[in-house]
């Protein structure tokens, strides 16, 4: 099978880009795969993006009816040069990692009737990017349209698979495949007094730890303030977010105003190879919120890592996972973080329960994995061949 991922989220430094890599990769080990090809090709590095610097193009890209123009363009972005890559490279198979780009799925088929053309849908551009466009409904209905034509939908939750088709969904065309982990990669270190000297955390402090994109929905003011009101009567919390995104700089404002800086740092981006050891320097993991749609992987990570870890109350969590038996529960509200962290700050056994867990950790080593999420994948496209 010569294969080609689409994937203009691989060379960005958020979630979408270690589902790409860790895909791209296992293609490589993959008996079914002869040949394969990414698309497009660019360089990576850990500089903040663009996308996160305001401009006056990001004021506009909030005009309902500038969106429809920005939408359309996203969709004429890299499509020549994927017809022509398609053509030099004649791949039996296209997987396109959707961002916003989802009308090429029919341009493809025109283009390219004998290619099996599928989707990995990670969310809908309607949630967020484009979640003001003018005709909103028109727009959904341009979504469904193009998945119909996929020979292939690949899902990461049921919520996002049934929201998004709707009674058009087809369950043979439409999977879900939960995102996941690579064990070899996220594991419990235990000289974690050596990691804090090396990394520079304090020796002596409960620190309290999130990993990941620094988007404004994933609500992290919140976690902020809440951890402000536990250092009244916890003063030997510490607080490390480590990531990059669009809310840094407003983050940053809200520890100095705050009077923070002694309790809570923002370290930024950070390579993924160097991620495991950062978290285990941490006692406890947060991952307070998710959009209804999502699954996580940053949950797997911190599980893998053998973390008590503080989760979403969505329904691909809670689809997974045991709440108080593999992780902490929590709605997204200040009240219910606060809660979640008093009861786990306040309840050492329930830490101990949820640290090191080695019948999660072997099932999560068991079926969520990225060689485990790739073999599912070409499973699925095999059948149709």
């Amino acid at each position: 099978m010569k294969f080609l991922y689409y994937s203009t989220s691989y060379y960005a430094n958020h979630g979408g880009s270690i589902q790409s890599i860790e895909f791209f990769k296992q293609l490589g080990s993959h008996e079914d795969i002869t040949e394969k090809a990414i698309f497009p090709i660019n360089k990576r590095n850990g500089e903040l993006s663009n996308e996160y610097k305001f401009s006056l193009r990001t004021y506009l890209r909030k005009i309902p009816l500038l969106q429809v123009l920005f939408f359309f363009r996203r969709n004429s972005f890299h499509f020549k040069k994927l017809v022509k890559k398609i053509k030099e490279f004649k791949p039996d198979v296209i997987l396109i990692q959707i961002d916003s780009n989802f009308l090429q799925i029919k341009q493809l088929r025109k283009r390219f009737p004998d290619l099996i053309i599928c989707s990995q849908i990670n969310g809908s551009p309607f949630d967020e990017p484009f979640k003001n466009i003018a005709f909103k409904n028109n727009f959904l209905n341009m979504q469904l349209q193009a998945y119909i034509n996929s020979d292939l939908n690949i899902f990461i939750s049921d919520f996002s698979r049934e929201r998004i088709m709707g009674d058009q969904m087809n369950n043979d065309r439409d999977i879900v495949i939960h995102n996941g982990t690579d064990p070899e990669k996220f594991f419990p270190i235990l000289d974690s007094d050596r990691l804090r000297v090396k990394w520079n955390y304090p020796a002596d402090k409960f620190i309290i730890g999130y990993i990941g994109t620094l988007d404004f929905h994933k609500q992290l003011g919140v976690l902020i303030d809440v951890f402000y009101e536990l250092l009244k009567d916890n003063p030997n919390l510490y607080l490390i977010i480590i990531g990059d995104g669009p809310a840094l700089v407003k983050l940053t404002e809200k520890v100095n105003s705050l009077d923070l800086t002694q309790n809570v740092e923002l370290r930024g981006w950070l390579p993924h190879e160097d991620i495991n050891e950062n978290l285990n320097c941490f006692n406890l993991a947060v991952h307070h919120y998710a959009n209804t749609y999502m699954n996580p992987l940053k949950i797997f990570e911190y599980l893998s890592a053998g973390l008590p870890v503080i989760a979403p109350n969505i329904p691909s969590v809670k689809a997974i996972f045991r709440d108080r038996e593999d992780l902490l529960i929590t709605g997204s509200s200040h009240e219910e973080l606060k809660s979640a962290l008093n009861e786990i700050l306040s309840d050492k056994d329930l830490r101990m329960k949820l640290s090191n867990n080695q019948h999660l950790i072997h099932e999560i080593e068991g079926n969520y994995t990225w060689k485990k999420y790739t073999d599912r994948i070409i499973k699925n496209i095999s059948k149709r061949l």
